[in-house]
This record gives C-alpha cells, structure tokens and sequence, in this order.
C-alpha cells in the first residue's frame, strides 16, 4: 500500500514511509546462493552407494543387502524411469531439493548431465554456464535467475596444477539488476584425497585466479568474489585456514555432529581393485569407511558482501533421544566394523556382516536426498555503502593474489 502524509493527521507518519522504502531497498541488495555436489549420474555406483535402496530396483537390496556382482545390480543408482523398477529416481529427487532453495544463484559440481538440469532449470527461468573436467564427463556449472542477474562478461576456467589435469574451477561476472552491483561466481570442487594434502596448493591457485577474473571483468569487480564449492576439506585444516585468511564463511558455528555429506560403511564381493579384468582374479569381502563430515562451503569477500541469512547445517547426534529425520538409508545398522569375522572370511561368498536389527543406518541418497551431500545455501547482502565500495578498490593485493584478513577476523571465521 503507498504511503501517506498528512500535516496534522495520525496516519501520517514520514518515519514509517522511510524504513518500508528502506527495507525494500535492502531485500533488493540481497541474493540467495547455494552450491550442491549432486553426485553425478555416472559416479553413483551401486557398489557403494548400494546402501541406497530407494533407486535400486525393488526387492534387490531385501535380498542382497550386501553388493555382489552375482546378484545383477544396475551399475549406477537408478535416474529416472525407464532405467528399470524402482520406487524413486534420483534425477526428480535433486530437482526436488534444487527447487527447494529458491536459490538466486545454483552452484552444481560433480554435474556429468548439465543438459538434463540446463533445460529442466531454464524453463524456470536461469541461465547457465558449464565447464567439464579434462577428459571427464562431470564438471561445475553455475546457474542464475535471468531476472535477478545478467552475465556481465564471459565465463572463465583453470584447470588446477596438482594434480595434473584433474580438477577445475570455473568463474562467471554477474550483474545484479535490481542494484547494478557486481558478483564474481566461482564454483570448484577440489581433489577428494584429504590425506595427499591437495588441498592447499588449490586454494592457493584457486584465490589467485579468481584475483585474475576480478581484474579480467573490470575495476568494480574487485573484491566481489564468492566461492561455492566441495572443498574436500574440513573447517580448520591448512586448505581452510588460508580460505578464511582471505574469505569470510557463511556458515554458522561448526558444533560436534554437523556435516554436508554423509555415507555409511558399506560391504562388497568383488575383486581386488584394478583386478576387475584379470580372468585370474578372486572375488573377496571389500569394506569402505562410512564419513560424515562438513566439506562444501559458500565463502565470500567481506569488502563487498555481508551475511542475511547463514548456511545450516543438519546436525547427527547419537546422542539425542530421537533420530533426525531425513536421512536413514532404508537399512540396520552394522554391528561392528570392521564386522566381526571380516579378516577370518574374507573369500567366503557365503560370509556376511552382521547387523543390528533395530538400529537404524544413517547415510544419504535416500528418497528426500538425491545426492551423498546435502546443498548448503546463504543470503548476502552487498554492503551499499559508498565507503566499503572505495576501499575494496584501493586495497591492495598482496603476491599471494588477495587482501589478508586481520588475524582475529580469520579466527572469527575458523568456528568449529
């Protein structure tokens, strides 16, 4: 409703007219920005993700709750109908989650099916850009809401030098209409080896290329940066230290208990790795380690952006008197693990764990989560001021590629 004023009226009030037009004027600086590994539709295999029995054709998993290649499962998670029964797909169950966000911005990694999202997403009005891995299908891809931002320059990409040819990130200027203020994008997903230690040198290139895309798209863009990505790295180790050296991070404390991706342990009968084709090769018991821990982030360059509304995180407590709801994978729990008699039966085929029946088994894909991760998303607000603008521009840039933050700044940011 417009607002009135009358000189000698109640109803006047000058006051309230000018704080509606200046909230208004804050909801129209501010965006919502989420970044999601999808886990790819070719990187989901049933091997590992076999735990996930919501997209394995019916009955399956009841019988063989432990993978064999005996037992004819699919090799990746079922995508959509026509890839055999199943009572979900996982292709609708992101799209589900994806719309969910009512997210500004969209940052996909692990993306092997941009034109399955590009079209799905542009009839709901985003544009996009991709980039693929060196020789990989999968790849990053930054999505954006045609009404709210406008390429301002083309995209840009590096590939990471350690190690070779692997991993990507990928960067686009963006114009936010409503304030005409600018927005570096760059989503990344770092190398998955937390103990190579990968990590470091690729937040160090990652920050130095994205200086160089600031510099590429113009003056105003300085400063402008927010990164969304799968770090592989979790908060307060070396990688993320010298993110948050540069970087602000939009989420919350990081308590006990919380995280962005989730597995269970998981049992297989196969053969050795890198045996797959030695007709000589025996099968055997394999077992890989479940994880639950925080490694994708959405961080940005406090010079020009300030947080609205920050990430949450789910939180997994063994503890608390009811499970949280959302994320049992559909099965029991193990006993132990390793399982108890794993050593001794190694190539018996006949040889299972033993569950806990009646204890639940936690991990993601399930029919509400598509993916092994689950997005995190936040709303920046740009900083308006005319002050915040001017010193972004006249900071200056150390040989390291970007501003150091003041230690207690960085140590504000390292929440654990």
């Amino acid at each position: 409703q417009g607002c009135t004023f009358r000189r000698h009226g109640r109803a006047a009030s000058l006051d309230s007219c000018w704080l509606l037009a200046a909230s208004r004027a804050l909801l129209l600086m501010s965006f919502t920005i989420a970044q999601f590994n999808i886990l790819g539709r070719h990187m989901a295999g049933s091997m590992w993700f076999h735990y996930a029995r919501d997209f394995l054709p019916k009955g399956l998993a009841a019988g063989y709750p432990d993978w064999y290649r005996s037992a004819g499962y699919p090799r990746c998670l079922l995508w959509k109908q026509g890839e055999g029964p199943a009572r979900y797909y996982r292709f609708p169950v992101l799209l589900k989650e994806i719309r969910a966000l009512n997210a500004d911005i969209i940052c996909l990694v692990e993306l092997d099916c941009f034109s399955e999202f590009e079209e799905a997403l542009r009839a709901e009005g985003y544009d996009a850009v991709f980039e693929a891995r060196p020789g990989k299908r999968d790849g990053c891809g930054i999505f954006w809401r045609r009404n709210t931002f406008a390429q301002a320059a083309p995209c840009s990409s590096m590939i990471f030098s350690v190690p070779e040819n692997d991993r990507i990130a990928l960067a686009q200027p963006l114009r936010h209409l409503p304030g005409n203020e600018p927005l570096l994008v760059v989503s990344t997903h770092l190398h998955w080896d937390q103990a190579a230690g990968h990590q470091v040198g690729e937040a160090q290139e990652l920050l130095a290329f994205a200086t160089r895309c600031e510099a590429e798209a113009g003056e105003d863009f300085v400063g402008a940066t927010v990164v969304a990505g799968d770090l592989n790295t979790p908060p307060g180790s070396e990688a993320y230290r010298f993110l948050c050296d540069h970087l602000s991070d939009a989420s919350t404390a990081y308590g006990p208990h919380v995280f962005t991706s989730m597995k269970p342990d998981v049992y297989y009968f196969a053969k050795p790795r890198g045996s797959v084709h030695d007709h000589k090769a025996g099968e055997e018991w394999h077992y890989q380690q479940g994880r639950k821990e925080v490694i994708d982030y959405v961080m940005f360059d406090g010079r020009t952006f300030e947080v609205e509304v920050p990430v949450m995180l789910p939180k997994l407590d063994a503890g608390a008197s009811k499970p949280l709801y959302g994320y049992w994978c559909g099965g029991w729990d193990f006993e132990a693990f390793p399982a108890r008699g794993f050593e001794d039966r190694r190539y018996d085929p006949n040889w299972q764990p033993r569950r806990d029946r009646g204890k639940l088994q936690f991990g993601i894909p399930n029919r509400l989560h598509g993916s092994d991760h689950i997005p995190v998303s936040c709303t920046l607000r740009f900083r308006t001021s005319e002050g915040s603008r001017s010193s972004r521009r006249k900071c200056p840039i150390p040989a390291s590629g970007r501003p150091k933050r003041s230690r207690p700044e960085a140590n504000a940011a390292e929440r654990q």
